[in-house]
């Protein structure tokens, strides 16, 4: 068959340069009817091709194709039919170069027919092998990404983001947007991400997204609510980078961090347990278990430090509650702690956020008031805690009591010391003692601490005499002790002036010292005294007026010994006075003594029980005792009502 018309040659290395440079090689040649193929003419790079020259003496088409890979030879013989059915093809195919390099060669040709059934073709061979090498390593590359994406849980994205209106549109979505939203595709409008975005982090969400519109560089963390209702938490980075055209590129991606929020979450709540462990580690060491209050070590180190700054001018007060050993013995130890944790709290709510509160020992309590601008200021601040005390009756499981306070307090001086302060509010704490208690005080008592300290003299000779009549009657002194201390609970109950408490406090212990004159054998008499001894006995009372008007200090109480036997109804002794006519303080120790003598075991008459002694009183109110009387001795008993103590 006669071959094709040959390549023209005046531009042979022209054409050569050019084919070289593209990687092409421009053939001619025949593909006989049995379909083999027969090369006429080529130019370009054959050589480069086949990694080398054709042998001397073997036709070129022949080697050729002896270079195909028997994997593609289908192709090609694909490709020549369809050259010899007389259509434009193509085809892909790689060839075993002499060099060792497998080639990739896509091969394109056009056929003329000749009039054996033959055809003559003009081909052009183009080599990819370097391209499908970059295909396969950008193939490879994006494996290696994915996978990498897939190992940290990122999502990566470009977007073109508008500053006008601040809107984004999306360019590219990476692989792993499905798994952040839940199994949802991250769609080009990112209607599914935002949809998803935690109502609660939109408004953090949006202001990301506007940030970016203005070529901000951004990050934000928020919630994504997936499809499989899972939320997650995602980073969001992402930076902006300005195009011609006055929009951003905008390039980011999203990572979940679940995990990580949830190992955070637990570290800060594991910190604030241990934060919190520590703080109430540090209150325990610093605070009084019963009371709340400061303890006296820490309460020492705040003042100590307050008054050497110097900022302001600072005030102590001391304050003690009065007659609490009475409470313990009366109602036990439980009251007593319920009535030192409610003085506690009264005092700190009559208190400002900077002033401070101690217990500074036993039933005594320390107070530094800050800013304190006068002594006149002062009494005025010490007497709103002494009022908030004693305003209202402190209640516990039925029980009321009327608590009351001493208070000692002194104005700062500059450059004083702690310990001086606090030697002078003690000192001027006891003179309120000394002056009657239930009063502030900020001046000490003249002849310093050592004066202050002890009980008034009349208390001390009153408890005297009350012992040397109780070994003469041969009764516990605890009656006289006890009959004191209803009394004087009793006056306070109603309320009574100060002086008129301490008057029946010391008729308490003195209503029976006039006994002291009555002859043993009637005092011990075992059984039921007879008429001319009941009139001696009855003489007690006058006796012991006598005996109390006679000691100085003692004579304002004469009234309560006298008329201690008086009856509210009529018909009392010694003088027979009635109703108001009778001393308050001599009726009110009338009725103490009887609940104690009636609750005490004597030689004529076994111990009542409480609730029998106060069933007792009830009966004779109105007309052997006051009942305004009886109502408070059984108020600070708790025997008022339905609530029952022991008073013993």
């Amino acid at each position: 068959m006669d071959g094709p018309a040959p390549i023209p040659r005046s531009s042979d290395s022209q054409l050569a340069r050019i084919l070289d440079l593209f990687e092409e090689h421009v053939y001619a040649g025949e593909i006989t009817p049995s379909g083999s193929y027969v090369d006429h003419a080529s130019e370009g790079t054959l050589g480069s091709l086949l990694g080398g020259e054709v042998p001397a003496g073997v036709e070129r088409g022949e080697f050729w194709e002896s270079r195909i890979l028997a994997d593609d030879w289908a192709a090609y013989e694909a490709f020549n039919r369809r050259l010899l059915d007389g259509e434009d093809a193509e085809v892909t195919y790689r060839i075993a170069a002499l060099d060792g390099v497998t080639r990739v060669l896509r091969d394109r040709a056009r056929p003329r027919p000749k009039g054996d059934g033959g055809m003559l073709i003009d081909g052009i061979i183009s080599d990819l092998t370097a391209r499908e090498e970059a295909t396969a390593r950008a193939a490879e590359a994006h494996d290696r990404f994915t996978s990498l994406l897939d190992v940290v849980g990122a999502h990566v994205y470009l977007a073109i983001a508008f500053p006008e209106d601040g809107t984004m549109q999306e360019l590219f979505q990476g692989p792993g947007g499905d798994r952040l939203l839940g199994g949802a595709e991250p769609d080009p409008e990112m209607v599914n991400w935002d949809n998803a975005v935690h109502p609660d982090d939109r408004a953090a969400y949006e202001e990301f997204n506007l940030a970016l519109s203005q070529g901000e560089d951004r990050e934000v963390v928020y919630r994504l609510i997936g499809l499989d209702g899972v939320t997650r938490w995602v980073h969001d980075r992402a930076v902006a980078r300005p195009r011609p055209d006055g929009t951003f590129e905008v390039s980011g991606i999203v990572s979940d961090v679940t995990e990580r929020r949830r190992l955070e979450d637990r570290l800060r709540h594991s910190m604030a347990e241990l934060e919190q462990a520590r703080a109430e580690a540090e209150l325990r060491a610093n605070t009084d278990d019963l009371t709340g209050a400061y303890n006296r070590r820490h309460f020492a180190q705040i003042a100590s430090a307050s008054l050497a700054s110097a900022a302001e001018r600072s005030a102590l007060l001391l304050i003690d509650a009065d007659h609490f050993k009475q409470i313990n013995d009366v109602y036990g130890h439980a009251v007593g702690d319920a009535v030192l944790a409610e003085l506690a709290q009264r005092l700190r709510s009559s208190i400002t956020a900077d002033d401070h509160l101690a217990r500074w020992g036993g039933e005594e309590f320390a107070v530094l008031l800050r800013d304190v601008s006068s002594e006149a200021e002062l009494a005025e601040r010490a007497e709103r805690l002494r009022y908030a005390v004693s305003e209202t009756p402190i209640e516990h499981e039925g029980i009321r009591i009327l608590l009351t306070t001493s208070v000692g307090a002194v104005l700062a001086p500059e450059g004083a010391s702690l310990d001086a302060l606090v030697e002078r509010a003690d000192a001027c704490l006891y003179t309120a003692k000394y002056q009657g208690r239930n009063r502030v005080s900020l001046e000490p008592e003249a002849g310093g601490r050592a004066v202050s300290i002890r009980e008034p003299e009349v208390i001390g000779m009153a408890r005297a005499l009350a012992f040397a009549s109780s070994q003469r009657e041969g009764i516990p002194e605890e009656h006289a002790e006890q009959v004191a201390r209803l009394a004087m609970l009793t006056a306070e109950r109603l309320q009574l002036p100060v002086g008129i408490a301490l008057l029946c406090r010391i008729g308490g212990w003195l209503h029976d010292v006039g006994k002291i004159a009555i002859p043993e054998r009637i005092l011990t008499k075992p059984s039921a005294l007879e008429a001319a001894e009941w009139a001696v006995m009855r003489t007690h009372p006058l006796v012991g007026d006598k005996i109390v008007r006679r000691v100085a200090g003692l004579h304002d109480a004469a009234p309560a010994v006298r008329h201690h036997h008086e009856r509210f109804g009529g018909g009392g002794y010694p003088d027979g006075l009635a109703g108001e006519a009778i001393p308050i303080e001599a009726r009110i120790v009338c009725a103490a003594d009887a609940y104690s003598a009636m609750t005490t075991n004597r030689p004529y008459s076994a111990a009542r029980s409480p609730q029998e002694a106060a069933a007792e009183l009830r009966r004779s109110a109105g007309a052997h005792f006051d009942p305004k009387v009886v109502e408070a001795l059984l108020a600070v008993l708790g025997l008022d009502g339905e609530a029952i103590a022991d008073a013993a």
